[in-house]
């Protein structure tokens, strides 16, 4: 697996790169600059030398002369750094002082010059590589034409480039080993509050779920920490309502548990003091009681896990809920009719158009059992079980002829475990609860409601419209 970076190197690559690459495009631009002037400052010299021995020419009858010797024309273009070679010739070729290994600048360019102009070339000599300046002199009214050629070793332009390298490449060098520590520092100065927030919360106990404090936390960090600040809430209170439940099934199963084994307790004392004798009806139908509400409890138990955590393997499927509702209608009229009840199943709603909802079929039905078993054992003598379709939802209403329930009854409608006072029956508290999570579970909503009109509690499954061509 690989290793996720730290959020250190994470900030520190970026910024290194974000300095190194405009430090190294500025070091080379400005060292290609200075050169550049560099190069420029050394051929103006050159020029000025070629200038000064242009100075010692003149035209006798015609014809031209240099007025000095070589040794005065060797001090006009002396250079202690790097020795310089010069020749002023005719065009035809004939020397006037210097020496003659320069070419004509004619011979190397295709040009011809402007009057006046100097060139600059490089020329490859015995003495090595010159870098050359020529001018081209003339005098009204004579065909012969002057060159005055002044070269100079580039071991002074070499020698230049190395010191402004050195004069501008070392100090940046310096200047990123007084940075990357600084970067380096900056940051982990900067990540301080969330290594603190961290500590913080690796410090904490497993039981210790009240928020982090907000004060001296980074604008930046506020959000993720509000976040945690959320979910540690929302930890706290699922925890809570946890235990809550937990305590609750412990005291469901008690009772039944506890009557269980009194019951076999008075089974077994039966059997031994008579063994012949046939044992107690009585106590035999309450050991069957007990065991039935003690299964009960745990098969709704499970089903609350079911709801709460539908297993991967229940794919949501799009179905037709009016075939679904008429099996389990028919499923279910046979117990209303066992508890004197009778069970009505209306689909003439839907106007024989098949009603579709994307659902887990098997959490379904166990939902809306749990909605019909409700209003046989606590509603009035007729249950209505109804689909229909509004404007954006599909709605399977479980109606009953019962009184209304009172305001404070209906904020607890929901909760696990919960039985209004009035209810003597049995029953675990737990079947609605189980059908809203189911429902919602599955992307829809259980809610309650009363009519005035039509009197009676009303239930109602709503889950979204599946289009006809889906």
């Amino acid at each position: 697996m690989k290793r996720s970076a730290s959020l250190r190197t994470a900030l520190l690559y970026p910024l290194l790169w974000l300095w190194v690459i405009p430090a190294v495009v500025a070091t080379l631009t400005a060292f290609w600059f200075a050169g550049q002037a560099a190069q420029t400052s050394f051929d103006r010299v050159l020029k000025d030398d070629a200038l000064a021995l242009a100075s010692q020419v003149h035209w006798d009858s015609d014809k031209p002369s240099f007025r000095t010797d070589s040794a005065t024309a060797a001090s006009l273009v002396f250079d202690s750094l790097s020795p310089s070679r010069f020749a002023v010739r005719t065009e035809g070729g004939e020397t006037l002082v210097g020496n003659a290994e320069f070419p004509t600048p004619a011979e190397l360019l295709s040009a011809t010059p402007k009057k006046g102009e100097p060139i600059f070339f490089d020329v490859a000599t015995s003495w090595g590589v010159l870098r050359t300046v020529a001018l081209q002199l003339t005098k009204p009214n004579s065909r012969d034409k002057v060159w005055v050629i002044v070269g100079e070793a580039k071991s002074k332009r070499d020698q230049i480039s190395r010191e402004l390298a050195a004069a501008i490449f070392l100090p940046a060098a310096g200047v990123g080993f007084l940075i990357v520590p600084l970067l380096f520092i900056g940051i982990r100065h900067g990540l301080a509050p969330a290594r603190d927030i961290s500590d913080a919360v690796a410090s904490r106990s497993i039981e210790d779920l009240s928020p982090l404090p907000l004060e001296d936390t980074p604008d930046e960090l506020k959000g993720l920490v509000s976040r945690v600040n959320d979910l540690l809430a929302r930890l706290k209170e699922a925890i809570l309502h946890e235990r809550h439940f937990i305590a609750q099934a412990a005291h469901q199963l008690r009772t039944p548990s506890a009557g269980i084994k009194l019951l076999a307790e008075d089974l077994l004392r039966s059997h031994q003091a008579a063994p012949t004798a046939p044992p107690d009806t009585e106590v035999l139908h309450e050991l069957a009681s007990a065991s039935a509400r003690a299964s009960h409890v745990v098969q709704q138990l499970l089903a609350m896990a079911r709801a709460e955590f539908p297993a991967a393997s229940q794919q949501a499927l799009t179905v037709d809920l009016t075939d679904l509702i008429h099996d389990e209608g028919a499923r279910w009229k046979k117990v209303a009719a066992s508890s004197r009840k009778r069970l009505i199943v209306d689909v003439a709603l839907t106007g024989g158009r098949p009603l579709r909802a994307k659902i887990q079929p098997i959490l379904f039905e166990e939902a809306l059992g749990n909605v019909i078993e409700n209003a046989i054992r606590y509603g009035g003598e007729v249950i209505t079980l109804e689909l229909l379709r509004s404007a954006d939802a599909t709605l399977i209403y479980v109606w009953d002829d019962g009184p209304p329930m009172s305001e404070s009854d209906v904020a607890s409608l929901f909760m696990p475990f919960w039985r209004g006072e009035s209810i003597t029956l049995g029953g675990s508290g737990l079947g609605l609860a189980i059908a809203r999570k189911a429902a919602r579970s599955m992307g829809g909503e259980l809610v309650y409601s009363s009519d005035p009109v039509r009197r009676g509690n009303r239930f109602a499954f709503r889950f979204p419209v599946v289009p006809d061509d889906a």
